[in-house]
């Protein structure tokens, strides 16, 4: 695995593009060969085309012709013929791009940047990654309409198109390591089901912290017969728990299979235990000014090494998760995507993704060099940072670009996270929206001369 340190070496031979010094293009073109790519050697080649991709998505304007401007700036300074300023070639390329290969190298970086972690970074000598769900939207057409309907209490045309995504990020990093993604409602789209699509994406001795939603028997199972630990906040109460054992460092318990749930087969029910022994543990957060101020949470770590504040203070970290997903979703602005087609739209996924990854390695660079933990950076401010610094690194001289590596990994680690345990803001705006009618049924059907008076 590659270790943050040489990571940082190759900040120096950093060729201008994005990212370039952490995704090289050897890295790229070895998961081209694995997904079984050829291509032609042309302006926008699979390698040209991820590299614009990434900058497309970490822009503010996010839009196709800002990216092959880019590139043509990129070939101006390099001496290289200039392309088209057409933005048809760059969309052709995309489309030609395998989601495989965004979704490779998406997952690559994340395992690169676990496996060259510190120790002091991890949770016991163990790597944790928290589960959560989340939506996004997409643009209106029939093709994503068809892939990922909108919500049916929505009225047909004036609704978008959701998708449901269930993801796996490091607590140490932040990192995205796999992503699920399902149509919003239907069978088989719950998060629990995505997360089991995601068992392979986890080792043994691994942990997974989630919420109360995967406080489930069989999820709890799964996982234990990989070797993987669940931390969960506990649900409810079930009947016929037994306690077993109780203590300073919380309860251990017996949990009694449940009844078959709606949708599993009798024999997949059988292959189950009758009962699997778990660890609940109690969490006093009255004086965090949390919303919920005392709680349970099961895990199935019985490790008396670990004792009960370790475990609780674990469960509470799982807010880091949801920050994660708004800095992607917000920051990065992934909640509203813009491809027109269930695959481009995948594809923009993964990239967004890619580029995320991207960026949590350089803040673990920028945080071992400070001597801090890249929980402790901000996510916004280092991609501000990077945005900033990137035109003037491809502009300077080689040796030039070590005061500039240097200068941009000092910027990034000073935008600190401040220690805020038990934050808690109202989920309210004070700003009013602006005054609008509200588009009450299709564009098209608005257009209409006889519609045109509804909307003066």
């Amino acid at each position: 695995m590659t270790s943050l340190q040489e990571v940082r070496a190759r900040f120096a031979r950093n060729e201008g593009l994005p990212f370039a010094d952490v995704l090289t293009e050897a890295s790229i073109l070895d998961a081209l060969r694995e997904q079984g790519v050829q291509y032609r050697d042309r302006v926008f080649n699979p390698v040209t085309t991820i590299w614009g991709f990434l900058s497309q998505v970490l822009s503010d304007d996010h839009s196709c012709r800002d990216t092959v401007s880019r590139v043509i700036a990129h070939r101006a300074a390099s001496g290289l013929a200039l392309c088209s300023p057409n933005a048809a070639s760059y969309c052709n390329a995309r489309a030609r791009l395998r989601t495989g290969v965004l979704r490779t190298l998406a997952r690559r970086t994340a395992e690169e940047l676990q496996g060259s972690l510190p120790e002091g970074w991890k949770w016991n000598g163990r790597n944790v990654f928290i589960a959560d769900g989340s939506h996004v939207s997409m643009p209106d057409t029939q093709e994503n309409q068809a892939a990922y309907p909108q919500p049916q209490a929505q009225r047909p045309g004036i609704g978008f198109p959701l998708a449901r995504l269930t993801v796996l990020l490091s607590l140490a990093t932040g990192a995205c390591h796999d992503l699920a993604m399902a149509p919003y409602a239907g069978k088989g789209t719950g998060e629990k089901t995505l997360l089991r699509q995601l068992y392979d994406a986890l080792k043994p001795g691994d942990v997974v912290l989630a919420d109360a939603l995967f406080d489930d028997y069989f999820i709890a199972w799964e996982l234990r017969q990989r070797g993987i630990e669940l931390v969960a906040r506990a649900q409810y109460q079930r009947v016929g728990t037994q306690t077993v054992q109780s203590g300073p460092d919380g309860d251990v318990i017996v949990w009694r299979r449940p009844n078959k749930p709606h949708g599993m087969r009798g024999e997949q029910y059988r292959t189950y235990p009758k009962s699997l022994v778990m660890r609940q543990v109690s969490v006093d957060a009255r004086d965090k000014n949390n919303r919920v101020e005392q709680f349970k949470v099961i895990t199935t770590i019985l490790d008396a090494s670990i004792d009960a504040g370790q475990i609780g203070g674990l469960y509470e970290r799982r807010w880091d998760g949801e920050v994660d997903i708004r800095s992607i979703k917000s920051t990065m602005k992934m909640d509203i995507l813009r491809c027109k087609t269930p695959e481009m739209v995948r594809k923009e996924i993964w990239a967004h993704l890619l580029a995320y990854n991207l960026l949590r390695t350089v803040m673990a660079v920028a945080a071992a060099e400070n001597g801090i933990e890249p929980r402790q950076v901000s996510f916004k401010g280092a991609k501000q940072a990077v945005t900033a610094f990137a035109p003037k690194i491809e502009a300077a001289r080689s040796e030039e670009r070590a005061a500039l590596i240097d200068a941009m990994l000092t910027a990034i680690a000073y935008h600190r996270v401040r220690n805020r345990p038990g934050r808690w803001e109202p989920r309210a705006r004070k700003r009013r929206p602006k005054p609008g009618m509200r588009l009450m049924q299709p564009r098209a059907a608005a257009k209409l001369p006889q519609n045109r008076s509804k909307y003066y």
